[in-house]
């Protein structure tokens, strides 16, 4: 037996739509000192300058200056203003997560129609009768049309919730930017004190670095010097960082 049910649905309600959003930035700050060196750099021990830190291990070329990065930060040297920059650098990685919210109204009318079926024999075999067969139907067809009407309801929240979530996407992506960009600026600021705290072991690090290379340097432009005007006896040694240049050059 079959029996066909029908039922009317008249639904309104409210429900929030709700979007969250997490940002991700980088907090940079750098705190920085330049040294002018002025006339203390000839010619050709600018020259001499150039070829080694060219050629020393870490040394790297960016655009007309050579840098070197260190723990904390870089040294950089400028062949062209001749200026010794020492930099101190401190990152660190910042999270916001935002939210936005919105009160969206649905409505949804429709009318469900399902079956049901129930089973019985004419000699009432089991004792099911007629009535209870139909009975059973028409219990079936009820689930049904509760299922039904879940279903419905479901995708009519989930529509409204795809409707309106791009807005509210919009919007949390907004706040995020901004909560980003201020968080961003307030870890700035901290790390700006802690780069400044670390101005002094860069420094004392990158001026050895970059005094190492030039002593190399004078030595490189002495010995030049000295082999250009024909020196006798020239001899060169190194002992704690001290470079020791000896040569004959008769001047008359």
């Amino acid at each position: 037996m079959r029996v066909t049910a029908t039922r009317e649905i008249a639904e309104v309600w409210e429900q929030q739509v709700r979007r969250q959003i997490q940002r991700t930035g980088q907090a940079v700050a750098e705190v920085r000192i330049r040294e002018p060196l002025g006339a203390m750099l000839g010619t050709p021990t600018l020259a001499a300058l150039a070829t080694v830190l060219a050629k020393t291990p870490g040394w790297e070329r960016q655009g007309d200056a050579y840098q070197h990065d260190l723990d904390g930060g870089y040294v950089r040297y400028d062949p062209g203003t001749r200026e010794l920059e020492i930099v101190a650098v401190r990152t660190a990685e910042v999270t916001v997560t935002a939210e936005a919210t919105a009160t969206a109204v649905g409505r949804l009318t429709d009318e469900l129609r399902e079956e049901g079926e129930g089973m019985y024999y004419d000699d009432e075999w089991g004792g099911v009768t007629e009535q209870d067969a139909r009975r059973s139907a028409q219990q079936h067809a009820a689930a049904r049309l509760d299922a039904t009407a879940r279903i419905r309801l479901n995708e009519a929240h989930r529509e409204i919730d795809e409707q309106r979530g791009a807005e509210v996407l919009a919007e949390a992506e907004g706040k995020a930017d901004t909560e980003l960009s201020a968080a961003v600026a307030a870890r700035s600021g901290q790390l700006r004190d802690e780069a400044a705290e670390r101005l002094t072991a860069v420094g004392i690090a990158g001026r050895n670095l970059f005094y190492q290379a030039l002593g190399t340097a004078y030595r490189d432009a002495i010995t030049a010097y000295a082999r250009s005007r024909g020196a006798d006896h020239l001899h060169c040694t190194e002992d704690g960082g001290v470079i020791d240049i000896e040569f004959e050059l008769d001047v008359n």
